[in-house]
């Protein structure tokens, strides 16, 4: 015994159902496939925009000047990393972590924190730092070196990458 009939012994009633199935069958199918489009950019503000375009800025940065100094500046390793918008800063003796942000052209950082050992000299980079850092709102970036500057643009620290983050 045969389930299925051929489609000439079916009634017209049933003919117009199976089309019908057809149609919807083809459009849910088509429905379900996805398609290789490009993802749309959800719509930022400039400044959002320009937050997620830094992430250049991520790497290590050794320290060219500190507050107009070059001298003494011993082994200070700045090193940004844009995923978790952490600045952790190494030191002859101790640590320095904050957070910072970036939108359009300003720079802060904010909840820092260091580790407090005593360490004649190396002591003194890193009062200076601790307090450089709440007066940086602006910076200025090219390929090798990042200035970390005051309000009134005077460079605050400059920093020459050394490596990008991993």
């Amino acid at each position: 015994m045969h389930l299925l009939k051929p489609l000439s012994k079916l009634k017209p009633c049933s003919r117009k159902v199976l089309a019908i199935l057809a149609i919807f069958s083809f459009i849910f199918l088509s429905a379900c496939k996805e398609e290789n489009k490009p993802k749309e950019t959800p719509n930022l503000s400039e400044s959002e925009q320009k937050t997620l375009n830094n992430s250049e800025i991520s790497g290590k940065y050794s320290v060219k000047t500190l507050n107009n100094n070059t001298e003494n500046l011993g082994n200070l390793i700045f090193d940004f990393n844009s995923e978790n918008k952490r600045l952790a800063v190494t030191t002859d003796c101790n640590s320095i972590g904050a957070e910072y942000k970036i939108s359009e052209n300003t720079l802060t950082f904010s909840n820092t924190i260091s580790t407090r050992k005593f360490c004649q000299g190396a002591m003194d980079n890193e009062n200076t730092i601790s307090k450089v850092l709440r007066k940086v709102e602006k910076f200025n970036f090219s390929e090798k070196e990042l200035k970390l500057l005051s309000k009134d643009n005077q460079v605050l620290i400059s920093l020459i990458k050394t490596e990008k983050s991993e």
